[in-house]
Order: C-alpha cells, then sequence, then structure tokens
C-alpha cells in the first residue's frame, strides 16, 4: 500500500492517541468522518495498522524484573523454539536475529524463581545468556517519526 501524506498524519495521531474519536481525528488532518472511517479501514485491512493496546507498566501489576535472553540453536531448534515461545506468558517479544545468536529474547519475570525456571525451560533446545535489565531510559516503539516519513 503507497501510504500519502494524510495517511502518515493518521497514523501519528493514532500512536500518540489511538482512543480519540474518529470525528475528531478527521477535524485534525482535514476530513469528514466518514472519509476518516474509510482511510483507517483501508490501513487496518492493508495490515499497515495491526491492531490497538494498550500499554501496561508490569512494576504496577507485580511483575519486577525484566530480562533479556540470548539464545544460540542450530537450525532444527528453531521451529521449538518459536512454538515455545508462543507457550511462555513470559516472553513478551522474539527476534529472530543473524550473528551467532539465533533469537533474542524480552521477558518479564515476577521473581528469582520465575527466572530459573524461564532459563531452565529456553535452555533445553540451545544455549542461553542471560541479562537482567536495570532500567530502560528509551522506549519507543515503531513510530512515524522513528520511519522518517518518506518523500511524497
Amino acid at each position: 500500500m503507497r501510504l500519502d501524506k494524510k495517511d502518515w498524519l493518521i497514523l501519528e495521531a493514532l500512536q500518540i492517541d489511538a482512543r480519540q474519536s474518529l470525528a475528531a481525528l478527521g477535524k485534525r488532518i482535514g476530513l469528514s468522518q466518514p472519509a476518516m472511517s474509510e482511510r483507517v479501514r483501508k490501513l487496518e485491512d492493508a495490515g499497515v495498522i495491526e491492531g490497538y493496546g494498550a500499554r501496561v507498566n508490569l512494576r504496577k501489576v507485580g511483575v519486577g524484573l525484566a530480562a533479556i535472553i540470548r539464545i544460540e540453536t542450530n537450525h532444527a531448534g528453531i521451529a521449538p523454539y518459536l512454538q515455545l515461545f508462543e507457550a511462555m506468558p513470559e516472553v513478551l517479544e522474539a527476534d529472530r536475529v543473524t550473528g551467532q545468536d539465533c533469537f533474542i529474547v524480552r521477558c518479564a519475570i515476577a521473581d528469582p524463581a520465575d527466572l530459573e525456571r524461564v532459563v531452565d525451560a529456553l535452555a533445553v533446545h540451545g544455549s542461553v545468556t542471560t541479562s537482567l535489565v536495570l532500567s530502560s531510559p528509551v522506549r519507543k516503539h515503531a513510530t512515524v517519526q522513528a520511519l522518517r516519513m518518506p518523500a511524497r
């Protein structure tokens, strides 16, 4: 899908506040509510907008530790890991990467005993290296600004 200037403005506005009404958003961008609804629907249908959700502060719900786990495995271990990641609620993100490691996994851990269980489960198909996150001073999502809107 080729995005025009208004599409980029819609994406930017929804990233700032996805709960705003389409009528209010349309007014800001200069589109009627029906035109705005149609554009958002097209962005959703094309998979540009994958969904909407809440950002939860894990510490405030009792999940005090975050861990970054690097996994090294062979090619046969990739599919079992993908299944394992899906089955583990502690796994927030898993990226398949190049280099010595095959996966970099971000986990939310309630306490050290949970971390031990997660590491033991992940070590079944390969070697793991675990780092605890001390803080996350910079946290960004794939924002429109980060994409450096191409010339239109």
